[in-house]
């Protein structure tokens, strides 16, 4: 996969971002696509997507980010724990730059909602929906995928492009009723594992 599968980009803007020619992107892409068929690769990093979170794992992310309590998330991450957000080039490691990355973006993220869907196949990931401006609901904002290692957080891949949504047939917003009502489903899971 890559931008052009990914997010809808077209040979043009790939060949900007890269600074290449669409012909350049185009050949190139070709060639690679032909190599992985060929050679039918799987990485290190692309095997491990065939162990999935444990759902408590990502019920305790959920958790954490719901709340935005800082220390709960960043103790769910392995010691190499990382995120990237594509198409953002960004790549936070270590837990120390998690927690000083969290503290940063508090602003933006508190508020937010998480609907669990599932990408590639069935492996689960989260939608994520953030406060609106007007106030009326939560607005779509990414798409957290989680790889894990030693039943913690090893990777966390948040796509920020809307357009996936729609694509992954996620709702274009969360009104302010199915907000609640996602509240009250997640303050009862959380009074069963507590009881």
């Amino acid at each position: 996969m890559n931008g052009k599968d990914i997010f809808k980009w077209s040979s043009k803007q790939i060949a900007e971002t890269l600074m290449m020619s669409p012909a350049a992107v185009n050949s190139a892409l070709q060639r690679a696509r032909e190599t992985m068929d060929r050679a039918q690769l799987r990485s290190d990093e692309l095997s491990s997507m065939d162990v999935q979170p444990e759902q408590q794992l990502l019920s305790q992310y959920v958790e954490a980010f719901e709340q935005f309590d800082i220390a709960a998330l960043v103790a769910l991450f392995h010691e190499e724990g990382c995120m990237s957000m594509p198409p953002f080039e960004m790549w936070i490691r270590g837990k120390e730059d998690l927690s000083a990355f969290y503290s940063l973006t508090r602003w933006h993220c508190e508020g937010s909602r998480f609907v669990p869907i599932t990408v590639n196949g069935g492996y689960p990931a989260l939608a994520q929906y953030m406060p609106g401006k007007e106030g009326s609901g939560l607005v779509p904002w990414g798409i957290h995928v989680i790889e894990t290692k030693e039943n913690q957080i090893l990777h966390v891949q948040n796509f920020i492009h809307t357009p996936l949504f729609s694509d992954l047939g996620c709702l274009s917003e969360l009104t302010n009723e199915f907000r609640h009502w996602l509240t009250s489903i997640s303050l009862r899971i959380t009074k069963r594992r507590i009881s």
